[in-house]
């Protein structure tokens, strides 16, 4: 009876032990999936004279609206949308309805250091137009992008250098590839001056619009009343002839943006 009544106590403190060691860990899985998601929420807007992607007017040179937000984890991963009006891409060819009015780009990656000054960073972009027609010989013009980069950091600069890769670029033009460098140097402390430059190579040329081409810019920004103040000088190599068959939307221009931070 007694030895019954040991066996009896010691399957019970037995039992409980176990409960005890899965409820910590379950607590300790717990609180690693919450710190995995724990982060920061950023939102964003801006006004810019004209929206210029790669060089190349979304707008038909004209003004637009922007803004996003941004969630960041303290794993490094993060996610994020951003929105801009454009210039009506891929209107109905049949009854004249209106094409998309809008970009929305949906994104995540992950970021980490690699070294004191140097990181590095891997993003997918899905770039998606609501609203435009493919009805008859309009493509499909929402795709994905993916872009691994590296940036080099050290007092007062900055110097990005990535590689951006489309198994099906903008209006199903193929394969494409965008090597692209950019810096900022802190000029003082309200003076930043920055530069970009960029190759567009796409597999199906006719498709796209234009064929391979350079495009890089030269800007300065400064923070001024709570406010981000930013113009840059924007080129392409494309001639007129090269552009979308003659659209005045890859020449050279200046744009001033005007954005906030929250």
């Amino acid at each position: 009876m007694t030895r019954l009544l040991f066996n009896a106590i010691a399957a019970s403190a037995l039992t409980a032990s176990s409960v005890t060691a899965i409820a910590a860990d379950s607590s300790t899985a717990s609180d690693w999936d919450l710190k995995a998601f724990k982060g920061s929420l950023t939102a964003n807007v801006a006004f810019t004279t004209d929206y210029r992607f790669r060089g190349i007017s979304q707008t038909d040179r004209d003004f637009a609206v922007q803004g996003g937000f941004d969630y960041a984890m303290d794993s490094g991963f993060y996610l994020g949308t951003w929105a801009s009006n454009v210039d009506n891409f891929n209107p109905n060819p049949y009854n004249g309805d209106n094409g998309a009015q809008a970009e929305v780009d949906l994104y995540g990656g992950y970021g980490t250091a690699l070294s004191d000054q140097l990181s590095f960073d891997f993003n997918v972009l899905y770039y998606y137009y609501p609203g435009a027609s493919t009805a008859g010989p309009n493509p499909e013009i929402d795709f994905w992008e993916f872009t691994p980069s590296v940036t080099y950091a050290e007092d007062n600069l900055s110097a990005t250098l990535g590689l951006s890769y489309s198994g099906d670029y903008y209006g199903e033009s193929g394969d494409s590839f965008y090597p692209k460098f950019g810096f900022s140097s802190q000029l003082n402390n309200w003076l930043t001056f920055g530069g970009h430059v960029g190759y567009q190579v796409v597999d199906d040329n006719d498709a796209w619009g234009t064929p391979d081409y350079l495009d890089w810019s030269l800007s300065l920004a400064t923070d001024q009343f709570g406010l981000n103040w930013k113009v840059a000088y924007i080129d392409t190599d494309l001639s007129g002839g090269d552009c979308f068959g003659g659209a005045n939307t890859c020449g050279a221009t200046v744009v001033g943006t005007i954005s906030k931070s929250f």
